[in-house]
């Protein structure tokens, strides 16, 4: 997945870490000046701005996600990640079983949870079953995953 553009971040890649900083500043600015919408990643307070509205289908895909007991592993520095949260908008992301994972202090259950899940990028969604999917994923592809026998 390095070099991927819908995986935002590779977890313990440092060399990775400073080119994604300021690839990431240099998103974020240029997002601000384009129309000051933020991203969002997750219903862990850490979005740097409210994400678009949901329409009731993103909700309704955020719920039966969390009904199938699927978890979405991320950070809030991921650009992937916010990006990945505009696709649902803010409702229906709070929706989600979102784990954060670069927040160790802060969330020290939910970095150990990355940690036992054995995350190594993010975005990265995991199906009860063991199954992944790792990067950015279309609402139609999880809305196919989840439906899947």
């Amino acid at each position: 997945m390095e070099g991927s553009p819908n995986v935002g971040d590779k977890v313990g890649a440092t060399a990775q870490r400073s080119w994604m900083r300021h690839w990431s500043i240099a998103t974020l600015a240029a997002a601000l000046a384009l129309g000051g919408h933020g991203a969002m990643a997750g219903n862990s307070g850490t979005a740097p701005a409210a994400a678009p509205a949901s329409t009731p289908a993103q909700e309704a895909l955020a719920d039966q996600l969390s009904q199938a007991g699927v978890k979405y592993y991320g950070s809030w520095r991921c650009p992937a990640c916010h990006y990945q949260g505009r696709l649902f908008g803010q409702s229906a992301m709070e929706r989600l079983p979102y784990v954060e994972c670069a927040k160790p202090n802060a969330l020290p259950q939910q970095a150990q949870a990355c940690r036992a899940a054995e995350i190594e990028a993010f975005p990265t969604w995991i199906h009860p079953s063991g199954e992944r999917r790792i990067g950015v994923q279309s609402l139609n592809e999880l809305q196919r995953w989840i439906q899947q026998p």
